[in-house]
């Protein structure tokens, strides 16, 4: 005849084990979530790129919101931001920004460009017919001048697929923004775009750009572009010639769409940038992510 006493025992102790065993499974598994991890170093992995690492943090689709963000006031509200290629009436304006910052400051790569013109460094940046802060007439991998750590936020709209080297660029970004401050990005949403035959460029590219001093007058993504660029999609050009004599020209104009990236490739920017990502949304043609510099 079986004991029971023992019998019971045995089972509970079984159940025990089950229990403390799923728990180091799931304490091991990095789950999909809306909550992004702070990085653990400070530095960037641009000293000692390690891929497997890197990607020990997984990125989910599901982190995304697909839908317009209906306002982002609230993490600029009385704040004092620099915009890279601005002005931005579509997005920073109708989301808000302008409106809810104390200050925005902006640069531009020249007074004249594709999209603006008679720019002047110096200047005045007006919005709705009040001056929000200052013009000034920089490229955005070198904002000489502009002091360490002094805005809240730094902004860009569809400038960092023009940019051949934006690690050199995005470390200048955040050169001028305080610790807790906000780096906010757009890019091209490329599936809807003239892009939307080209790959999505590799981190360890980009990584490579930086290392080798890659300078704005690069055109070695130019075979591709001219290959893959959907022309049909490009409301600024009629001809391919057209198109092709100004793209031999980008230093100039910077019309060049020299990258092309999804939220997944922003997602690990931002990680090797030691950024603590707080959200990201994907809506019409714009891929939005936001994070925090420690």
């Amino acid at each position: 005849m079986i004991r029971t006493k023992p019998l019971l025992t045995l089972l509970l102790c079984l159940f025990f084990f089950i229990i403390i065993l799923k728990y180091r499974t799931l304490k091991n598994t990095i789950l999909p979530s809306r909550i992004h991890i702070l990085p653990s170093s400070p530095s960037t992995c641009l000293e000692s790129y390690d891929s497997h690492k890197l990607h020990k943090s997984i990125f989910y689709m599901s982190m995304v919101h697909f839908r317009i963000p209906v306002k982002l006031s609230q993490f600029v509200e009385n704040k004092t931001g620099f915009e890279i290629g601005a002005p931005s009436v579509t997005t920073w304006g109708n989301l808000g920004v302008y409106a809810a910052a104390r200050v925005v400051d902006t640069t531009n790569f020249a007074s004249q460009t594709f999209w603006e013109s008679g720019l002047k460094d110096g200047g005045s940046f007006i919005w709705k017919n009040q001056t929000k802060g200052k013009q000034y007439i920089r490229d955005a991998v070198d904002l000489q001048g502009i002091p360490n750590e002094y805005y809240d936020f730094v902004c860009a709209t569809d400038v960092l697929e023009h940019i051949a080297n934006p690690f050199k660029a995005l470390l200048e970004w955040l050169r001028i923004m305080k610790s807790g401050g906000l780096l906010l990005i757009i890019v091209p949403f490329k599936n809807v775009t003239f892009d939307r035959k080209r790959d999505v460029v590799r981190l360890e590219h980009l990584i490579n750009d930086y290392h080798n001093k890659t300078s704005e007058a690069d055109l070695s993504h130019l075979n591709e572009i001219l290959l893959l660029h959907d022309v049909k999609r490009d409301l600024g050009v009629e001809k391919f010639q057209d198109f092709k004599t100004r793209s031999e020209n980008n230093y100039k104009n910077r019309g060049l769409h020299q990258h092309v990236y999804d939220q997944e490739l922003l997602y690990y920017i931002y990680l090797c940038l030691n950024l603590n990502i707080k959200i990201q949304y994907t809506w019409d043609y714009h891929n939005l992510i936001i994070g925090q510099k420690q």
